[in-house]
């Protein structure tokens, strides 16, 4: 009997409406079974020990997405780059299994590959990043937001328009750390909700954008650069840089 036999229908049921509501029942119905794949290869490493403890060895797991078009490696990173890490979690977790500390999910893509996805497993946590220079943060410069600067102390800050987002069954699928507040002014409203993420990356700051609807760009030296939706590279972070969400801006510092 699978280990998620209990839970795996509610996570499915959550995961089909989402990717119905978001890509349409034709793309939703094909990620579906992509999700159904993942899980149970994921469920197939759960180890059964002394006195039938459930254990899963791996501290970090990453999932490689593969397709050969732009387009749809960016379909495939909406669709499971916020979401897969919790469903999996919510599966151990939901079936007794054991998680090693500083378990993580990762989810990438490619362009080829053997087939749809495939898994890497690693029993070492991501390592935390040594600070090599002072932390950086953001200034706010338009827009309306909680406080007026933000420190990046995180690996990764999202940025976005409201606290946390969730999905049809009330699970939060994102916390932004930098939120805009909804409503508040003509700059907020062109700040989406899951807009875009700051990474510290071996120390350096990169700035991606996570599908926005009106786009993200860094000002430097008076020239404007786009940053690709779905790019999971992004643009490299220059102090003085300024960041536009839309219409809102955010100046980097460091």
């Amino acid at each position: 009997m699978s280990l998620f036999s209990e839970i795996e229908q509610t996570i499915e049921r959550g995961f089909h409406r989402f990717a119905e509501r978001m890509f349409g029942p034709a793309d939703s119905n094909e990620l579906l079974l992509l999700h159904r794949a993942i899980l149970a290869e994921v469920e197939g490493k759960v180890q059964v020990v002394a006195r039938g403890r459930r254990v899963f060895p791996f501290a970090r797991v990453v999932v490689t997405l593969v397709a050969a078009e732009a387009e749809r490696r960016t379909l495939l990173q909406a669709a499971f780059g916020e979401r897969l890490g919790a469903d999996i979690r919510a599966g151990l977790e939901g079936s007794q299994c054991e998680l090693p500390r500083g378990f993580s999910v990762e989810v990438r893509t490619a362009e080829a590959g053997l087939r749809a996805f495939d898994i890497a497993y690693s029993v070492e946590p991501v390592k935390t990043q040594a600070a090599a220079a002072p932390v950086a943060r953001v200034i706010l410069v338009k827009g309306k937001t909680e406080s007026s600067e933000y420190t990046l102390s995180k690996v990764r800050t999202n940025i976005g328009r409201m606290t946390e987002l969730t999905d049809a069954d009330h699970r939060v699928v994102r916390r932004n750390d930098v939120v805009f507040e909804e409503g508040a002014d003509e700059a907020n409203a062109t700040v989406s909700r899951k807009h875009a993420h700051i990474r510290l990356d071996a120390g350096d700051y990169r700035l991606c954008d996570d599908g926005s609807e009106f786009g993200t760009r860094v000002f430097r030296d008076g020239r404007p650069i786009e940053v690709p939706a779905g790019d999971r590279r992004g643009e490299k972070l220059r102090p003085g840089d300024e960041i536009y969400l839309g219409r809102a801006c955010l100046r980097f510092e460091r």
